[in-house]
């Protein structure tokens, strides 16, 4: 049984970078509807930095047991959501855009809303570079991964509303379709790249897969990598965009998301048993 004070902390503790994540995004949005010009808001930047800084501080308390690291599936989703919020202050910062990070910004937010709410199997006991170096390849690029995929979601709603002549709202203030592609391409090409990365450290410490129960992890990981592949070389050599572009990034993120989060579920939770 967790203590009711500590049960208390685990829920009240995500809340602080929640808050200064949203905050942050307020002023984002207020910043574009006051003055649309390309700038760096620097109050809002300050507070997504703080954002990202108290995010990584509770992540870090949570997962680390001194020991190891003990990787819950919500600490996933928080280190996921770490990665989405560096990124996003990259983004801020060098591509001078503020309505896109913003929604990235409370996205990041949401999904570190269970940091330290269930308890984790150990994950590195002891503590080795490769299994480290997986994970954290592995976070970023699901991070990236989840980026592009709240970039198509924001093209496609604002295609369907520009083709049905309905208002904008605040869609209006989301940069052209044009650079919402350039930004998608970018974050699949990253977390391409990265997965690589990540599926070539994996095989460092995988010596059976059916007793390591990683079966299911790597067929969906691989799957993952050859669609991201496909949309690359799609792009690359036909061009794609649009609906090609929205399916292949939606595919590839689903099937990435149960690489991780759906495979560590129903071994964990469902079947009590864990990798390695």
């Amino acid at each position: 049984m967790i203590p009711a004070a500590l049960a208390t902390s685990h829920i009240v503790l995500p809340l602080l970078p929640l808050t200064l994540y949203v905050v942050a995004a307020a002023l984002l949005a207020r910043s574009v509807r006051s003055a649309p010009e390309p700038r760096v808001p620097l109050l809002p930047a300050l507070i997504a930095f703080a954002a990202v800084a108290t995010h990584a501080f509770i992540l870090f308390e949570a997962i680390e047991t001194g020991h190891g690291l003990a990787i819950a599936i919500t600490d996933g989703a928080s280190l996921v959501g770490w990665v989405v919020g560096c990124t996003t202050l990259v983004v801020l910062l060098s591509m001078r855009t503020a309505a896109l990070p913003a929604v990235l910004l409370v996205f990041a937010g949401l999904l570190q809303t269970g940091t330290g709410l269930f308890a984790g199997f150990q994950e590195i006991h002891p503590p080795q570079w490769e299994i480290t170096a997986h994970i954290g390849l592995a976070a970023l690029a699901a991070g990236w991964l989840a980026i592009a995929a709240v970039v198509v979601v924001l093209i496609s709603w604002l295609d369907n509303r520009l083709r049905s002549r309905a208002p904008l709202g605040l869609l209006a203030l989301l940069p052209p379709i044009e650079t919402l592609e350039r930004v998608l391409f970018r974050a699949v090409g990253g977390s391409f790249v990265v997965l690589t990365l990540a599926l070539l450290t994996g095989l460092f410490f995988v010596y059976d897969v059916m007793s390591q129960h990683l079966a299911h992890k790597i067929t969906l990981a691989i799957s993952a990598w050859l669609v991201l592949g496909v949309l690359l070389w799609g792009r690359y050599r036909f061009g794609w965009r649009g609906r090609k572009a929205l399916w292949f990034t939606i595919a590839g993120f689903v099937c990435l998301a149960l690489a991780y989060f759906g495979s560590k579920f129903v071994l964990e939770n469902l079947l009590g048993r864990h990798w390695g």
